[in-house]
């Protein structure tokens, strides 16, 4: 396929940002970047443009919720779609956190690919 959208990932566990990264790029139809560090997702975001962004919630040096905020009053990335991953929420508890969907880290690679696909009207 030669339209992938990028995703850029943020989350501080590594393990989440490999596992997740190769699960995305294994369904072809997405080129994944991230980062471990909260405070690097605006730059991050401004070098590589990514068409939709998935951050964790509770990191240690920055938060998702202000990862989210330095986004969204960011002029070139507030349009960039966002949804949080987090494991502090069960799959009963998804929905919306300061005004942005959220998905548990539970949930399955398909149900994350069609949470993305959704928001980004694929």
């Amino acid at each position: 396929m030669d339209n992938l959208k990028k995703i850029m990932l943020v989350d501080d566990d590594k393990s989440i940002t490999s596992f997740l990264k190769s699960k995305l790029e294994k369904t072809g139809k997405f080129t994944v970047v991230f980062t471990n560090d909260g405070s690097n997702a605006l730059s991050l975001a401004r070098k590589e443009k990514p068409d939709f962004i998935i951050s964790d919630i509770d990191m240690p040096d920055v938060s998702g919720g202000d990862v989210g905020r330095e986004l969204a009053d960011s002029e070139d990335t507030k349009t960039i779609p966002l949804l949080f991953l987090s494991s502090l929420v069960s799959k009963d508890d998804e929905g919306i956190i300061g005004g942005r969907p959220m998905m548990s880290k539970s949930c399955k690679i398909n149900e994350l690919v069609e949470k993305i696909e959704s928001m980004l009207n694929l």
